[in-house]
């Protein structure tokens, strides 16, 4: 028998589990304003590229504007598929242990987290059950 889980979307009172969810993270002794700056920046090994990236507004913006600069500018780095689940696992463990008010919410979740989006990304969530 299949186990029912309770999938939680990262949208409205879940949203702080999303990347794009302003909060401050220390890595490496600097301050990110989200975890998708983090990840964005670390696509790099330039540190100028590294400081732009961290010192984006915006968590949203620094998507659009890492693959610009990747695209126009700068390189990935040669071992970023290699790297980049362990990471994001780092980096979500500084977030929520540092912010202990996404640590408690987090920790009242019950059941699987689901990333459902509309834009095809199966790699972090799933689309139309797929991912």
């Amino acid at each position: 028998m299949a186990v029912d889980w309770e999938k939680v979307e990262v949208k409205g009172e879940k949203r702080f589990l999303s990347n794009m969810y302003p909060c401050n993270i220390i890595y490496r002794g600097k301050e990110y304003r989200s975890s998708e700056h983090i990840y964005q920046a670390m696509k790099c090994n330039d540190t100028t590229y590294h400081e732009y990236i961290r010192g984006l507004e915006e968590p949203k913006s620094t998507k659009k504007e890492a693959n610009r600069l990747l695209a126009e500018s700068y390189e990935i780095r040669d071992d970023w598929d290699a790297i980049k689940l362990k990471l994001m696992e780092e980096i979500l463990y500084l977030k929520f242990t540092q912010n202990l008010d996404l640590q408690e919410k987090l920790l009242q979740i019950e059941g699987n987290i689901e990333e459902k989006n509309s834009w095809g990304d199966r790699f972090w969530g799933t689309t139309d059950g797929v991912g």
